[in-house]
């Protein structure tokens, strides 16, 4: 039997988890957006929240897409 540990995140990684799925599943309703409609819905969208962590958000709907 394994004794090892889940990972245990942080608060501020949990919501950092959360926040780039939420933007992951905006962007996947988008469907057919071009990259440039995809980041313009998230400026919209998460106003407060920097670019990267949008580009961020995008790259990993990106990878999940394939």
């Amino acid at each position: 039997m394994s004794m090892t540990a889940d990972p245990v995140l942080s608060e501020a990684e949990l919501t950092q988890t959360r926040l780039t799925q939420a933007m992951m599943d905006r962007i996947a309703r988008l469907r057919h957006a071009s990259t440039a409609e995809a980041l313009r819905e998230l400026r919209t969208a998460f106003p407060q929240i920097p670019l990267a962590a949008r580009v961020t958000a995008l790259e990993a709907a990106r990878r999940t897409s394939r």
